[in-house]
């Protein structure tokens, strides 16, 4: 029994003021640490006492309530760690706590500005990547005569057209297919195939290795190298056919659930895609009812692979506070139009009906949807991103949707497919009115241009590219730079069992502290938590890419012609109509030029005429040369715009 503390003897062993030090420090160690007045104290206590508070450090000391960064504490109970020495271990793991609450406070911000409970945490289930449809090409810019190469989640595809020769657009439209890339015969690329019609007038896929063929269904159609005998035995071998992906085409795309075979066709009956609501459906007005959506659609940029994280263009989109810097001439002002945006959930009473659009419709609901001072942003699983921009520069007060799929495809690569909604109005010639005048901001002159049915498709991808290319960098070495600091590491910190790279959190790497970045934070959360924190990438991009995040160093972030040009029908066809063009212009300068001065006097009208033709001919070439750099590399640095 303990007696009152006056009437502790002197004589008391120095073991037993220890102890009882050691139960007072363990009820008051939270007071203890936030007054950083431990260290002197521990230097009192005995030997013995140090030995038991050195072995229980880990269960006290760093056991902080609420704490959101754990930390790693080994403790070596056989160590014979002298009292000096313990206090100097004390005093560094004070310099660490004083590192932690710097560390706190940004967390702090972070919960601020994205404030919990949202969507991330809607669910305790865990996301799985390979149950949803993604879309991976547009249609349009696909020549049906030969197979696609294309990539989803580290799987290596083959888009084909499986169309009959008379078949209608509407039929071609839905005859695309997926393959897996890879002959079953001995595993060749069936993308260096070709589409060849048999004898029925039915599209096969012809591997070039040793002749096989295919039908839509993935049945084995020809093994020319077998005996005329067993052909047909071989043929109907399970392990003939080829390996097929569910696939659609809906809204422009070429649509893949990557999962194959009858498990892959029967999920993929059960998944809705993710499409842009708008698109699709009704909506209600202010007075409850209902009328068709009226809405104009474009995919205005080409299909191109971007060398940078799937999260990373995720994050990007989810970002239009990046419009007023990154994009200084184009879609903002870095000097005029940066403020403290803030961004909120939205409101269920809110008179957008996108969460009612989505349940009539059958969409996949927003995981997260957000409402602020520059408009409405939306993330629906997997790779959608829904923007509705409404700020100084962009004003066009929802009646714009940006939906961009960032589509994952391989480590270190995603693929961005955008489709561009306006709002139809009863009166199209007041729009147009609205839209057009000079005074307007550009961004709005531009949609204008594309949205143009005069406006040609190859325009729009290359002129696409000046803005995506004020990203490209940007985009690109923060990618880089996160890899390096350990966001992509494997293994979870505190994980005793492996002496592998920890994984950093985002809050560890990243300072948030303001409303207009919580998109991102809620994103970031949802991935982490629900999404393992990477893609689990399939065995088809390889082991050491899949688990290093593989990047070729000498990868040109500014390449058109191997990103985009050489894969784009629209594009190639009118690079070569320029080219022809341009040369055509050089050689009506140098013809006209010999013409003159061999045939013409000198003070003769036709000579000043035929001088003037020259100029123009030769301003046209130029020109032409110039521009059509574009198709083969656009190289941007926010340095060089002023």
């Amino acid at each position: 029994m303990l007696t009152h503390h006056s009437q502790i003897e002197p004589s008391r062993s120095l073991f037993q003021m220890g102890i009882m030090a050691l139960a007072i420090t363990r009820f008051l160690t939270p007071v203890l640490i936030l007054l950083h007045s431990c260290v002197p104290a521990l230097s009192l206590i005995s030997h013995v006492g140090v030995q038991r508070f050195h072995h229980d450090r880990a269960h006290s000391l760093y056991a902080l309530p609420n704490r959101q960064v754990n930390q790693d504490i080994n403790v070596d109970e056989k160590t014979d760690t002298s009292s000096s020495d313990f206090e100097k271990d004390i005093f560094s793991k004070k310099v660490e706590l004083d590192d932690w609450n710097t560390k706190n406070t940004n967390e702090n911000y972070n919960r601020n500005a994205a404030e919990s409970p949202d969507g991330a945490d809607a669910t305790d289930e865990s996301f799985d990547w390979f149950d949803h449809w993604y879309p991976v090409n547009v249609v349009a810019t696909m020549d049906p005569t030969r197979p696609h190469k294309a990539q989803l989640l580290g799987l290596n595809l083959v888009l084909w057209n499986s169309g009959r020769e008379d078949a209608t657009k509407e039929e071609s439209l839905s005859s695309w297919n997926a393959f897996r890339d890879a002959c079953p015969h001995r595993m060749a690329p069936l993308s260096e195939g070709r589409i060849e019609i048999d004898d029925n007038n039915d599209a096969t896929l012809f591997c070039s290795y040793h002749g096989w063929t295919f039908g839509e269904e993935g049945s084995c159609t020809s093994i020319p190298y077998s005996p005329p005998k067993l052909e047909e035995r071989h043929r109907q071998a399970p392990r003939a056919c080829a390996e097929v992906y569910p696939s659609r085409t809906i809204d422009g795309f070429v649509w893949v659930f990557p999962q194959s075979g009858m498990k892959g066709i029967m999920r993929s009956e059960q998944r809705p895609l993710p499409l842009i609501s708008e698109l699709h459906g009704e909506i209600k007005n202010h007075e409850g009812n209902t009328k068709k959506v009226l809405w104009k659609s474009k995919i205005p940029a080409g299909v191109r692979d971007f060398p940078c994280g799937f999260d990373t263009m995720i994050e990007n989109t989810l970002d239009p506070a990046h419009f007023c810097a990154a994009h200084h001439g184009t879609l903002g002002n870095r000097y005029t139009d940066p403020a403290a945006y803030t961004f909120q959930k939205r409101k269920k009473s809110s008179s957008n009906n996108n969460s009612d659009q989505q349940q009539a419709t059958g969409f996949s609901n927003s995981l997260i949807d957000l409402e602020g001072d520059m408009g409405s942003l939306e993330f629906i699983p997997p790779c959608l991103v829904k923007y509705r921009p409404d700020y100084s520069a962009m004003p066009f007060e929802e009646n714009l949707v940006i939906g961009t799929y960032c589509v994952p495809t391989k480590p270190g690569w995603v693929r961005p497919l955008a489709t561009v909604a306006v709002l139809r109005e009863e009166n199209e010639s007041n729009q147009k009115k609205k839209w057009n005048i000079m005074n307007t901001p550009l961004a709005m002159r531009a949609l204008s241009v594309f949205m143009s049915p005069i406006s040609p498709a190859w325009f729009g991808h290359i002129a696409s590219s000046i803005v995506l290319h004020q990203d490209a960098g940007l985009l690109h070495h923060q990618y880089q730079n996160m890899k390096a600091m350990g966001y992509y590491d494997n293994n979870e910190r505190n994980d005793p069992s492996t002496t592998t790279k920890t994984r950093t959190s985002y809050r560890d790497l990243c300072f948030t502290p303001n409303s207009v970045d919580k998109g991102i934070i809620t994103f970031r959360r949802w991935f982490e938590k629900k999404a393992g924190g990477n893609v689990p990438w399939s065995s088809d991009c390889g082991s050491s890419d899949c688990a290093g995040h593989h990047h070729d160093p000498a990868v040109d972030i500014y390449d058109m012609w191997d990103a985009h040009t050489q894969h784009c029908s629209y594009c190639q066809d009118a690079y070569r109509r320029l080219e022809a063009l341009k040369k055509a212009s050089y050689a009506t300068a140098l013809g006209g030029f010999f013409f003159i001065h061999l045939l013409v006097p000198p003070n003769d009208e036709n000579n000043i005429r035929g001088t003037l033709l020259i100029m123009a001919a030769l301003g046209l070439g130029l020109a032409l040369d110039k521009f059509n750099e574009l198709f083969i590399r656009y190289e941007y640095h926010h340095h060089d715009n002023d």
